[in-house]
């Protein structure tokens, strides 16, 4: 039998979906059938992302949300179950690095990234899973990233709010079992995303904030790329962010009606154990 992803008739809400990771997961729902409704913080690039899905012929809708702000998100899913008329899947994809992320960081910015990666992710578990329990169905996926799993020396808070969101989604699932409803994370590797063209600009200046050193050529910051997937990813080569979007889609999809609970890693065998 062939493997076919289909989301037909499903509605799934996917936070971050401006650019990014958050796009390219939007993006790829849509292609499987779905009609998506989307929360961004930016409304241009969460417009456009609408835009481009309603291209692909599918439907698909859009409400301003910071998922650091409760109210924000309980009105996200209201309208995303008003938009499809009930909400099968949710994708939590905003998220946040920081290049100050050091021991030395700040308290405002520390709390900014904790705000968004750890109470963004719990305010989405919290509120989605009382609307997917009530209903007894339902999937809920977390993006984390392989640094909440191996903290590789750098960037250490930044691999501690990781973490949490690992741990929260394990949590979640095991509450949310019993009502027939999966919890999973996608821990994606190194992807040439915006985050980590900001996690070269750290690297370059030993995190310590925004300000990249004059002598830093493009040259460098490519030696500093290509480094990092050569000593960091046994395969060879970086992530894409469809790889991550596939990953998230099977997850979420019926092929996998029996995993809840786990983290499924897509890094090149980074973090392989």
């Amino acid at each position: 039998m062939g493997m076919n992803i289909d989301f037909t008739g499903k509605t799934v809400l996917v936070t971050g979906a401006g650019r990014g990771l958050g796009k390219d997961i939007a993006l790829l729902f849509a292609d499987c059938g779905a009609d998506v409704y989307l929360g961004n913080r930016n409304v241009e690039e969460g417009q456009q992302t609408v835009r481009e899905i309603e291209a692909m012929g599918r439907r698909a809708g859009f409400t301003r949300c910071d998922v650091a702000r409760k109210e924000d998100v309980r009105r996200l899913v209201d309208d995303a179950v008003a938009f499809g008329g009930g909400l099968d899947v949710i994708v939590n994809a905003a998220g946040v690095v920081s290049t100050e992320d050091t021991l030395a960081i700040s308290d405002e910015e520390f709390h900014r990234m904790l705000d968004i990666n750890l109470y963004g992710t719990t305010h989405i578990l919290d509120i989605g899973l009382a609307y997917m329990e009530e209903r007894r169905a339902g999937n809920i996926v977390t993006i984390s990233s392989v640094a909440g799993r191996v903290n590789g020396g750098m960037m250490p808070l930044y691999c501690a709010s990781k973490a949490a969101v690992i741990n929260l989604t394990q949590g979640a699932a095991r509450l949310a079992a019993p009502y027939g409803v999966r919890v999973n994370s996608v821990a994606p590797g190194i992807i040439r995303t915006k985050m980590w063209e900001q996690i070269l600009d750290g690297m370059s200046n030993g995190f310590r904030g925004d300000d990249v050193p004059s002598d830093i050529t493009p040259e460098h910051r490519e030696n500093k790329w290509k480094a990092c997937i050569r000593n960091a990813i046994p395969l060879g080569v970086a992530q894409t962010g469809a790889d991550i979007a596939w990953a998230t889609a099977f997850i979420a999809s019926d092929f996998a009606a029996a995993i809840t609970g786990q983290v499924l890693t897509v890094d090149g065998g980074q973090t392989m154990v």
